[in-house]
């Protein structure tokens, strides 16, 4: 039976079991009927609600289990309880609007239907919210689904299945758990999924989408992002320092949405420089239940990988690393570090709180730099931007002056290798639906 392993103790808080094949092979056969359980809209919002309502009466145990698991500060996890309850909050409201979007034209009838089962892949760093995100929109276009969590965090799906069941959906949803990857494979390449949904890295994305090819299932892939953050003209250095430390080190800079790179316009650049390294200097880290500012990254191996990116950034810049450790080291800790004039972030999306500073001569040098972006999921951009700047970004987000992009009625995704489809609002709740043309006479 595999373990768990804490990032914080290096030690197990729990263990799993591979689901059996023939559990597996009876929820497969059970898509047909799920489909017909889920027909009722109404149902469908009474279900989401209870799910929301059994969730948030759990929210201590959940935050609890997620600060063990993934290593998230208390209020980092407690936050993330109270974001995977807004995905199915905003779905529950929007069950009932689907149908709505049929039309009829004279004889035509054109119906809003589910686009039909889903296989939900889903990631480590957000164990409850990376989840809900998909089976909220999954449950209100009347999709069933199964979902495959990340090796990383069974538990806290466990979980959160326990209160699926709860609430009355335990015939629609499935839980896979699961890290064999002919398992995997064959779920994916299964005809009966129509949909495939999948958070995680652009390489393993990539496999999927070729998997996937020969069923020809819909995809909605949101992938790594090599992320831009531009300082320009007019820009608040203070508030723009304050807001990359806070957005690169929310949950230990494992997030697809961090920046990775920071590009600042020659005449800011000693300002914001002497601003970020400030704000850096006051971080703690360590075990993340132990009163500290920062969490550890997930595990031994992201630890090392990290390392690396460190020692080949070293070649071409400065190194410098920031914080002070906390009383209780964490086994998986790695402190924030930023690489000056680097050329290895260029290339490589940094999962932890590693990135560059680089400056740059001028605005359009900088627009120029995050327009050639191919990873593009998101871009941050400070100061004062002129519309047709704006306009040579395409990031499937964007935040001038702020960081703060994301949210249940937003869409999120991206361009380029950052991704296909969107999750998030109405946007998200379409790539679950299709639509049949019937004619009656």
């Amino acid at each position: 039976m595999p373990e768990v392993i804490s990032p914080n103790s290096g030690l197990p808080v729990g263990a799993w079991s591979p689901t059996p094949e023939a559990e597996i092979a009876a929820r497969l056969a059970s898509l047909p009927r799920a489909l017909a359980i889920l027909a009722n809209a109404k149902e469908r919002r009474q279900k989401l609600g209870n799910l929301a309502a059994v969730i948030a009466t759990e929210k201590d145990a959940f935050t609890s289990l997620i600060i063990a698991e993934v290593g998230k500060t208390p209020p980092e996890a407690a936050d993330e309880v109270d974001y995977a309850i807004s995905f199915i909050t905003f779905a529950a409201e929007a069950a009932d609007t689907i149908e709505s979007l049929s039309e009829r034209r004279g004889e035509r009838v054109i119906k809003a239907v589910p686009a039909g089962p889903a296989l939900l892949i889903t990631p480590f760093n957000d164990p409850l919210a990376g989840i809900t995100r998909k089976i909220a929109p999954a449950m209100a276009c009347g999709c069933p689904a199964i979902v495959k969590p990340s090796s990383l965090s069974h538990l806290t799906a466990a979980k959160l299945f326990a209160c699926i069941d709860k609430a009355g959906l335990g015939d629609v949803l499935g839980l896979v758990n699961h890290t064999d990857r002919s398992a995997l494979d064959r779920l994916v390449r299964d005809p009966a999924f129509r949909v495939l949904s999948f958070t995680g890295s652009t390489s393993t994305g990539k496999a999927l989408a070729a998997a996937a090819a020969g069923s020809l299932k819909r995809l909605v892939l949101e992938l790594g992002g090599n992320n831009p953050f531009l300082v320009i003209e007019g820009a608040d250095v203070q508030r723009a320092a304050d807001d990359a430390v806070a957005r690169k080190l929310r949950a230990a800079g494992q997030a697809c949405s961090a920046q990775n790179r920071i590009y600042v316009i020659e005449s800011l650049h000693a300002a914001f420089r002497e601003a970020l390294f400030a704000r850096l200097s006051q971080v703690t880290y360590g075990a993340s239940d132990s009163g500290v500012t920062m969490g550890p990254v997930r595990t031994h191996q992201a630890v090392e990988s990290l390392r690396a990116l460190v020692a080949e950034s070293a070649r071409s810049g400065a190194v410098h690393s920031f914080g002070t450790p906390g009383a209780i080291a964490a086994a998986c800790a790695f402190p924030p570090t930023v690489v000056e004039n680097d050329a290895a972030l260029c290339s490589h999306e940094a999962f932890g709180p590693l990135m560059s500073l680089t400056s740059v001569p001028d605005q359009t040098a900088a627009f120029a730099t995050a327009a050639r972006e191919t990873q593009a999921l998101a871009c941050y951009v400070y100061g004062e931007p002129r519309l047709e700047e704006i306009a040579m970004l395409r990031f499937g987000s964007i935040g001038v002056n702020t960081t703060r992009i994301q949210g249940p009625d937003v869409p999120t995704g991206g361009f380029g290798t950052a991704g296909i489809g969107r999750e998030g609002g109405r946007w998200g709740l379409e790539e679950f639906i299709t639509t049949v043309n019937q004619r009656w006479t």
